[in-house]
């Protein structure tokens, strides 16, 4: 779809007398109910928001590229703050909050931005990345970074399902119930699966998916669809008309937390033009 149609709003500009400080950070979402926070459960903002309390003595708004599930992990989440205090650097955040959070946050870059910068609604791409491993090759480790399955199903199948994904789609049978996008049409720039390797040499099982957004547990119903939907040996046909046929109760397994990652955030325009070109006026 166009860029115009994405219906995000305007943008308010700065506060007088505030600043605007960009973090990129990863995180291990193990320990976390996710990533927005919640007064009964520990959260990513929540324990970000701590931090940032005790360094500079201010209660701050953090807002994210995007929310991930409890158990999601991120390799690099975005977010901003605005505070009122003149005189700490940007430089200082990273390694001021790098003491302050727990081990499972770490902050990789600070930067003060100016308004036209907004961590979710300036936003030109998502990236996430999937990992499996077979279950008889797990190292001690693994546990709650990637998920297990007993073998792999046949990567031309799980390719030729995601490359049927490209393109703009409206998503419904792979949304959760619980999301309350009023559209369920999202872009989807690219999406492969490949066979790689973990620093071990060990082989991993990778499901690589773009977007402009997208919704509630998507990527993980599509991910758990595909792999039950390739060890039946169910043609890309029939998987692209249950894409189509908007229906929830059509979709497969929903793929566990601990596979996903959080893997890049993009705020350049040029980066995807040619999308646009080809599938803007779809």
């Amino acid at each position: 779809m166009a860029r115009s149609d994405w219906k995000r709003p305007a943008l308010r500009p700065i506060e007088e007398g505030r600043r605007r400080i960009k973090l990129v950070l990863s995180y291990d979402g193990t320990p976390y109910c996710g990533w927005a926070y919640q007064s009964n459960a520990p959260s990513v903002v929540g324990a970000l928001r701590e931090a940032i309390r005790e360094m500079i003595g201010e209660e701050v708004e953090v807002i994210g590229s995007g929310r991930t599930d409890s158990g999601v992990h991120a390799a690099a989440q975005v977010c901003h703050f605005d505070i009122a205090h003149r005189n700490i650097g940007s430089g200082r955040f990273k390694p001021a909050l790098n003491r302050l959070l727990p081990q499972s946050i770490r902050i990789l870059s600070a930067e003060e931005v100016d308004g036209s910068f907004h961590a979710r609604y300036t936003t030109m791409g998502r990236t996430y990345r999937y990992y499996f491993k077979r279950e008889g090759e797990l190292l001690g480790f693994d546990e709650n970074r990637v998920a297990k399955l007993k073998g792999f199903p046949p990567l031309p199948l799980l390719d030729g399902y995601a490359k049927a994904l490209i393109g703009t789609h409206d998503f419904t049978t792979f949304a959760a119930a619980s999301d309350k996008s009023e559209s369920k049409v999202r872009d989807i720039y690219e999406s492969y699966w490949r066979i790689e390797q973990d620093r071990f040499g060990l082989e991993l099982l990778t499901y690589t998916i773009s977007g402009n957004a997208f919704l509630h547990r998507m990527v993980r119903s599509l991910v758990g669809s595909m792999v039950q939907f390739a060890y039946q040996g169910m043609g890309v046909g029939e998987f692209v008309e249950i894409l189509e046929a908007r229906d929830r109760f059509r979709a497969g397994r929903t793929a566990e937390a601990c596979g996903l990652y959080l893997y890049r955030i993009t705020y350049d325009e040029a980066e995807y033009a040619w999308f646009e070109e080809e599938y803007g006026g779809n």
